[in-house]
């Protein structure tokens, strides 16, 4: 276990010196929730009794892991594929697990530092209401993790040069987070938008922090799919991971 620890701290101290990495991981939420926090957490009707701050802090929650989890993992394990890291690794003593292992872990701490922050920050700056149900919350938290490390790897593992994996993970990320409910609340949004929506795996990430935060309960359906994405992306790219490029 120690190889793991040690190269989790090595990989997180380098993700956290990356600017835009934390910008757009970190700061950039906290930009938004100022912006729609400014008039207040009310009460309204329309979100079902919660404000907007309830709203609006589940979806950039997701936005989070994925930026860490999709954008920047995918990304990282392109580019140390391209520079011939990760074949330098790989004949090393360190086993398979170690190193993925590693990268797995420091876009899930990034993940949490975000998290903390973003509530935090709410709950002191913008009245953000503590979860109905913290249990509900976690493991939506857990499994929305999971999917999108999940598929920050699937990418990584498929996809051959850095640019096209930047490109790619660029055309699935940046629609996902604009009709998952991860920037806007679904209410807001078209219902022709929303029905795109019903069909990404990150609405129901937003769905189940949601139901868990401002209702108190599990959205067992929408979980199940966050497990089935994070399953599903794992085997295949365990099976079709390469150390080196073509």
């Amino acid at each position: 276990m120690r190889p793991l620890v040690v190269l989790t701290r090595v990989e997180t101290t380098l993700l956290f010196r990356e600017p835009a990495a934390v910008l757009f991981t970190l700061a950039l939420p906290l930009v938004l929730l100022g912006l729609n926090g400014a008039a207040g957490n009310a009460p309204r009707p329309e979100l079902g009794g919660a404000g907007v701050v309830d709203v609006v802090v589940p979806g950039y929650l997701v936005y989070v892991m994925a930026t860490s989890g999709i954008m920047g993992l995918a990304e990282t394990l392109a580019d140390y594929r391209d520079r011939g890291i990760l074949r330098r690794m790989r004949i090393s003593p360190l086993r398979p697990w170690q190193i993925l292992g590693s990268h797995a872990l420091t876009h899930t701490a990034m993940s949490a530092v975000g998290a903390v922050i973003l509530v935090l920050v709410g709950v002191l700056a913008f009245d953000l209401r503590l979860p109905a149900s913290w249990g509900a919350v976690l493991l939506a938290l857990l499994l929305a993790t999971a999917s999108t490390v999940a598929t920050g790897f699937l990418l990584g593992a498929l996809l051959p040069t850095v640019r096209t994996t930047q490109a790619v993970a660029a055309a699935l990320y940046f629609p996902a987070i604009l009709v998952s409910g991860a920037l806007f609340a679904r209410e807001a949004l078209p219902a022709v938008v929303q029905r795109i929506g019903d069909f990404l795996p990150m609405t129901y990430a937003v769905r189940a922090l949601r139901a868990g935060w401002t209702d108190g309960v599990v959205d067992g359906p929408a979980l199940a799919i966050l497990a089935a994405v994070a399953l599903v992306a794992t085997l295949v790219a365990v099976k079709s991971f390469r150390w080196e490029s073509s």
